[in-house]
């Protein structure tokens, strides 16, 4: 089974190639897409009080504070946090970041209007523990969006496994100029010890997060379309990413 050393060492080693990721969307559709994207379904308007949970290179904590927001960035890495600072900087606004693990955070109850992650619930290895302290710390009425998808489903599942490497093929035949970033087999032995990589998803979020006591929660799975390229809606039509909407 996978612990939390073996997580932070990943995140670490994989930071520099996450940044120059982030610099690509910051100067893509992306950027506009994906701000437009969380305010609409951020269920209260004007400037927010933002958690950013798993920040990473920090794309969404950089677009949600030029959007002018007060926003608040956490990592279990410190790799991560000092590619985000720099990205920040680069981008001429100014968060907070903090190391902290998303499933106990520093925080007061009820500080904060919004809290949001991309990419961050499967890699949690209490996913409920955490979605739990999110409650903790979001104000009444307060919403929690994640977005997320099943990536790695398919290494325990063989039809979902053949799926994909269909449309890997056909990303490479259609779209010779797109990079494909293949696992290797040690990554992926190492995501099959993750425990949210197994599980059926989002439908395992949504029953944990009632569980945790939010008082309403929803999935939307269409958003691909928005938020992604051609190639990429190619690519992830096997696992395609969707919103968890919960609110306190």
């Amino acid at each position: 089974m996978v612990n939390a050393e073996n997580v932070i060492k990943n995140w670490t080693e994989s930071s520099g190639n996450y940044s120059k990721l982030i610099e690509r969307e910051l100067a893509s559709f992306k950027r506009q897409a994906w701000t437009e994207l969380i305010l609409a379904n951020a269920g209260k308007s004007g400037k927010l009080k933002i958690l950013d949970v798993g920040t990473g290179p920090g794309f969404f904590t950089i677009i949600m504070s030029m959007a002018g927001n007060d926003v608040t960035a956490i990592d279990c890495t410190q790799a991560m946090l000092d590619e985000a600072q720099n990205n920040a900087k680069r981008n001429g606004v100014s968060p907070r970041f903090l190391l902290s693990d998303t499933q106990e955070t520093p925080f007061d109850d009820e500080s904060f209007d919004l809290i949001i992650s991309r990419n961050v619930a499967w890699t949690i290895l209490d996913a409920e523990k955490a979605y739990a302290e999110w409650r903790r710390i979001l104000r009444p009425d307060g919403r929690v969006l994640i977005f997320d998808a099943n990536w790695n489903r398919r290494l325990f599942d063989e039809n979902k496994n053949s799926e994909y490497l269909r449309d890997v093929e056909a990303v490479k035949r259609l779209y010779p100029d797109f990079q494909v970033n293949i696992h290797s087999s040690d990554m992926d032995e190492f995501r099959r010890t993750m425990p949210m990589c197994a599980r059926i998803r989002p439908q395992w979020d949504l029953e944990a997060l009632l569980r945790v006591g939010y008082s309403k929660v929803s999935c939307d799975t269409s958003i691909g379309k928005l938020i992604y390229d051609e190639p990429e809606q190619l690519l992830y039509k096997s696992s395609p990413m969707f919103l968890l909407i919960a609110e306190k």
